[in-house]
């Protein structure tokens, strides 16, 4: 799997990532949203199904769900506890599967893929996961909040980062056994100039 990961800076752009890993994707039968120390976010997610084949509810409650998410990824953020203006807020991270592999992935595979990857990535920080699928590709969005639970800052070194991805290698190699999504993660990036 490749992994990407992306900074995010502003509440404004928190709430567009939001968005957009939300919108449209919690309801269908092969996807699934994945939030961890969200409150209340259950809550939201029973409307949501109970609010299914009403689009102006539908679109309240997911408002209300991402209102919900946003408050709480933005209080835990000012536990930070050296604040800085510039200061990341939180992560978006993209695990991408090879479109090949895309037919032996279940949604139940990919449920536990975003449960493993947050907790190896940041077990004690807020984590929205929302399973993606473009044509054949799957895809899952994490948002991680760059400060955990208790205020301390959790960035990642690209080392540590290199190594987060090799864990996630190693996990796909014993338990999804995908031919196509392999990456060596070992190696270092060169210029090819």
């Amino acid at each position: 799997m490749i992994i990407k990961s992306k900074s995010i800076k502003s509440k404004a752009n928190l709430s567009n990532v939001l968005r957009y890993i939300l919108v449209g994707h919690d309801l269908t039968e092969d996807g699934f949203v994945l939030s961890r120390a969200i409150r209340g976010d259950r809550k939201y997610h029973k409307e949501l199904i109970q609010s299914k084949g009403d689009p102006a509810l539908e679109a309240a409650v997911l408002e209300a769900r991402i209102d919900n998410m946003l408050v709480q990824f933005e209080t835990n953020n000012d536990k930070r506890f050296i604040p800085h203006a510039k200061a990341n807020r939180a992560y978006h991270e993209i695990l991408s599967f090879h479109a090949k592999d895309s037919k032996h992935l279940s949604k139940n595979a990919l449920l536990e893929v975003a449960r493993t990857y947050a907790k190896e990535r940041s077990p004690n920080s807020l984590i929205v996961s929302s399973m993606h699928r473009n044509k054949d590709h799957l895809h899952i969005h994490v948002i991680v909040s760059a400060v955990e639970l208790g205020g301390k800052v959790k960035r990642l070194s690209r080392s540590k980062f290199r190594e987060l991805k090799q864990n996630m290698e190693r996990y796909q190699d014993r338990f999804l056994r995908l031919e196509h999504s392999k990456v060596d993660h070992s190696k270092k990036k060169t210029s090819h100039f």
